[in-house]
């Protein structure tokens, strides 16, 4: 089927000091282009807390019954729908999020401590694997071993990948490519968006035994009590023994 998503994403709400924010968060989009007696499949992601989120739902607005779903690597939650004949060209969703979000602190800095988030052995193990586009071995791994050689422990290996991605990427969504998360196309084209930074940084990471993960969300703006957000942003995390998940932003570094 042919599918067309309009994505609005609105912000409202007030910030409570530094520490926290408390805002409602629509996740709202239009499905169009649909020929009459169409088969119907909708995918999209829930939000869901978190240590540093407390997030409700406060209404759902759907054309569709919506159902509710887990995936089974990561146990992420999403809505599932489906018309198994299209009644109409064009199906409307909307999702209101009830947010309370804590700052979180990645590292010590300017005498705050930061917030130690730990793995078990076999969670970070989890993040040392292949993805579909995100090789361990080979070329990229290569590429990292001459990059972290001479570095001493997790901290000073994932800084080196962090800097030689910050270098060498552009951040440039022209053409095609771009946004796929392949990790070899990015070190080829040296440019992209955000999933394309950090799956070149995530590759690395792993050849050189540094778990590390993809984090995707949306970025809240810091002086705005309301507005529209035009779209997602995604990081990575790695993580260290010692400092637990360490969040980066190379593409916004």
């Amino acid at each position: 089927m042919r599918r067309i998503l309009a994505i609005l994403l609105l912000i409202s709400g007030c910030a409570f000091g530094q520490q926290s924010r408390h805002f409602t968060f629509h996740y709202a989009f239009s499905v169009r282009g649909i020929k009459p007696g169409q088969k119907v499949e909708i995918w999209f992601p829930q939000a869901h807390s978190d240590e540093f989120q407390e997030v409700k739902i406060a209404s759902i607005t759907s054309d569709l019954p919506l159902k509710q779903m887990r995936e089974a690597k990561y146990g992420n939650r999403l809505y599932f729908v489906q018309a198994p004949k299209a009644a109409k060209d064009e199906y409307h969703f909307d999702v209101a999020y009830d947010v309370v979000r804590q700052e979180r602190i990645g590292l010590a800095h300017d005498g705050l401590q930061p917030h130690l988030v730990k793995a078990s052995q076999r969670e970070a193990n989890q993040y040392l694997g292949p993805d579909k586009l995100v090789p361990v071995t080979g070329r990229l791994a290569d590429m990292a071993v001459p990059i972290v050689q001479g570095k001493n422990g997790t901290m000073e290996k994932a800084r080196a990948l962090y800097d030689y991605v910050f270098s060498t990427m552009r951040y440039d969504k022209t053409g095609t490519g771009w946004g796929r998360g392949d990790a070899e196309w990015a070190c080829d084209s040296k440019r992209g968006n955000c999933t394309d930074f950090h799956s070149l940084f995530i590759s690395m990471a792993r050849s050189q035994g540094i778990p590390a993960r993809f984090e995707i969300g949306f970025p809240l703006p810091a002086n705005k009590d309301a507005g529209e957000i035009p779209g997602y942003h995604c990081w990575a995390e790695f993580y260290d023994p010692q400092n637990g998940w360490v969040p980066i932003d190379i593409s916004e570094g």
